[in-house]
């Protein structure tokens, strides 16, 4: 089994997953609904994204643009990053969060050398965290 974080946007996926892509690389898979069974019955939406997937080594990141009338903001969910030192992190907290919202500052916390959420400018809630390892090796990430 594999767990897959999939995203819902507002007609603003080809640009958020392009930003994802030139932050987080990997492999970018995108069609537009023009080029699905699906392009005569809106043709206005024929440029918004009907399937993006993002692939790096070990993980998946997947997204399309929702229909306008079933779109709704995201909640109740966070994107979550985990990096074995807070030097890297911060650096991706840094690039990610660029102008968006910054819920929480990347800092040290009594769980992790550096922790931090925000909101991009896309509206994908993240939580960036830096890994700390139990006495006997265990970590959560």
């Amino acid at each position: 089994m594999k767990l897959i974080t999939y995203l819902n946007f507002d007609g603003n996926c080809r640009q958020a997953f392009e930003f994802y892509q030139s932050i987080l690389g990997g492999e970018l898979i995108m069609m537009p609904f023009g080029d699905t069974p699906m392009a005569a019955d809106s043709p206005e939406h024929n440029d918004r994204i009907a399937h993006a997937c993002l692939m790096g080594d070990g993980w998946h990141l997947m997204a399309s643009d929702c229909p306008p009338e079933y779109f709704t903001k995201m909640q109740g969910m966070t994107a979550s990053l985990h990096f074995e030192n807070a030097t890297d992190a911060r650096k991706m907290f840094d690039t990610l969060s660029s102008g968006g919202e910054v819920t929480m500052p990347f800092e040290e916390t009594f769980w992790s050398p550096g922790y931090g959420m925000f909101t991009d400018k896309f509206g994908t809630p993240w939580m960036i965290n830096t890994d700390m390892s139990s006495e006997d090796g265990a970590s959560c990430a």
